[in-house]
């Protein structure tokens, strides 16, 4: 049986007590023999090289580079050739045949999870049609003082669970005009709204989304998103009016004795998603994504804030209240996006306030997300 001659390159550093060193695997299948070989690969190596020389001079190295591709080098006999290939995160099978100018060998890649599966049919001499299996794998080592223990590096395999199940577009920091919408779907302004005319360019919302998760459909491109924020809205009012809230209604009444330089109602609701979530790219760098769905609400706080000035000084006043805002609020929303940035629209399903305790006005609001 021909003999294999099997070499690898090893760089190793020592460390004092427990290390962790990120290794490969490798099993070559050739006829009835197997071997198996363990090589290290240093912690921050910026590339992975892993060499096969067999005893008739064929050599084949295989190295992972930091931009991310793969190059793979091969030498049988007098020649050399090169071949360097995007790694890919699904399984993929790439065809290489006549690798060599000799037209010498085939070869066969097959890339599942963390394994590399290279199949080489040799064409040189009497061994043609002769197949040589190269089971490639990367572990971990974990060694210590006493004894080394072996495992399995699951990493590669959870971050591509992660990717196919792809990236939510709800975590992040948003920033949104806000205003009041009656009856018949038009926006309010003017003296159509009462003492609740806003001033619209201080009329802001911020929302703050801190958690998500997203339930695949189907592996990036569709899935089903949900999660918690916070959302706080800011309504500043043009008119010098007093907002006075009672347990049956809130109304204005127009305050003579002092010019407010800042008149604002205020509230704030800790909210939850469902949103159904598409993507054009699995790729969430190079994505366009669309996501539709009802966002609820239940309110946290809520206040009325005022600002003058008398005789030079200037006063400050806050009410905390509920001021009759709904306790709870629904929305209908819409996000699109390219990678970490969206636009959005937010249309109410509920009141801004409670029935028939305020003015009949729905929430409308539209601003930008930059995602975390």
């Amino acid at each position: 049986m021909k003999t294999i001659l099997l070499s690898a390159a090893l760089f190793t550093t020592g460390f004092l007590g427990a290390q962790v060193k990120s290794t490969e695997k490798q099993i070559i299948v050739e006829g009835k023999d197997t071997t198996t070989i363990i090589k290290d690969i240093l912690e921050g190596n910026l590339e992975r090289q892993t060499i096969i020389q067999s005893a008739d001079k064929s050599v084949m190295t295989i190295e992972d580079l930091v931009d991310g591709t793969q190059k793979q080098t091969i030498i049988q006999g007098g020649d050399t050739s090169i071949i360097i290939t995007k790694k890919s995160e699904d399984i993929s099978i790439d065809e290489m045949g006549d690798i060599n100018n000799d037209d010498q060998s085939d070869s066969t890649k097959i890339k599942i999870g963390n394994k590399k599966i290279v199949i080489v049919e040799s064409k040189n001499g009497d061994k043609k049609g002769e197949k040589k299996v190269i089971i490639d794998e990367r572990v971990i080592i974990e060694n210590d003082e006493d004894a080394p223990e072996i495992a399995l590096n699951d990493e590669d395999d959870e971050n591509e669970d992660d990717n196919e199940n792809g990236k939510a577009h709800w975590a992040g920091l948003g920033i949104n005009a806000n205003g009041f919408m009656n009856a018949d779907n038009k926006i309010v302004s003017g003296t159509d709204a009462g003492f609740l005319e806003q001033d619209f360019a201080r009329s802001i919302g911020v929302n703050f989304n801190f958690l998500e998760k997203r339930f695949p459909i189907f592996r990036e491109y569709i899935g089903v998103t949900t999660g918690l924020g916070l959302q706080w809205n800011r309504y500043a009012l043009k008119n010098n009016v007093d907002v006075v809230s009672s347990d049956s209604l809130l109304y204005g009444v127009t305050n003579t004795t002092v010019e407010y330089k800042k008149n604002v109602l205020r509230s704030t609701y800790l909210q939850a998603p469902i949103l159904l979530e598409f993507a054009t790219n699995k790729d969430d760098k190079k994505a366009w994504h669309l996501a539709v769905g009802v966002v609820g609400g239940v309110r946290i706080g809520s206040s009325w804030k005022t600002k003058w000035e008398d005789g030079g000084k200037t006063n400050k006043n806050k009410v905390r209240s509920n001021h009759n805002f709904n306790p709870f609020q629904a929305h209908a929303t819409a996000i699109v996006g390219y990678h970490n940035v969206s636009l959005y629209v937010n249309y109410g399903l509920t009141q801004v306030f409670e029935k028939n305790k305020g003015p009949e006005y729905t929430a409308v609001s539209a601003g930008v997300l930059f995602n975390f």
